[in-house]
């Protein structure tokens, strides 16, 4: 829908406010792609998670944030842990295959280390079993701007001059974990790739 609008605007918008739980890989792909079709600026409006986070957000070519803007990473096409039963297995497979590699293919294209989507699944499997013990749940995980610079994403603006929004939303803050890249964290475009 958002596609049709847009083509038959006379006037063309610069800038995509979003505000997002995510969705299916290809779809969040299709939507990235489209917004780097077309040139666009993304500003989150609450949140960007799952694949808002992954495919959307690192395509627009100036990323805006507000004081409490919410991202949230937690894994992709190439993702290690999914869970899926014996019967749509070969299903899954075929599918995942694809996704895949069209996720590097999409990551190449907009210079992003295809590591964002996944760095975070080690150090945080580690945490989640960790904060488990003490009766804690988490979603997912988040970057710095410098550590999110460092993937790639870059032309990052924070409207507010703060993002900062654990500050604002004290209630979800542990909710999302902080993950720091390694100091030995070397850029690399096509990381994964089949």
């Amino acid at each position: 829908m958002i596609f049709s609008l847009f083509r038959a605007s006379e006037l063309k918008p610069n800038r995509l406010l979003i505000s997002s739980q995510g969705g299916e890989i290809g779809a969040g792909m299709d939507l990235g792609q489209w917004v780097k079709d077309n040139n666009l600026d993304v500003e989150v409006i609450r949140v960007c998670a799952s694949s808002c986070a992954n495919y959307v957000l690192p395509a627009a070519n100036t990323k805006y944030l507000r004081k409490d803007s919410v991202l949230i990473w937690h894994g992709s096409a190439w993702q290690s842990n999914w869970h899926v039963d014996k019967e749509h297995r070969e299903t899954f497979k075929t599918y995942i295959t694809l996704m895949r590699q069209r996720e590097t293919d999409f990551y190449a294209n907009i210079a992003v280390d295809n590591l964002l989507t996944t760095y975070g699944q080690s150090k945080f499997n580690f945490l989640d079993f960790t904060l488990s013990l003490f009766g804690k749940e988490t979603v997912g995980y988040d970057y710095s701007v410098a550590d999110m610079e460092k993937l790639g994403l870059v032309n990052i603006v924070l409207l507010d001059g703060e993002w900062n929004w654990r500050a604002y939303k004290p209630g979800k803050a542990n909710l999302v974990k902080r993950i720091k890249l390694d100091n030995d964290f070397k850029f690399e475009l096509r990381r994964f790739e089949i």
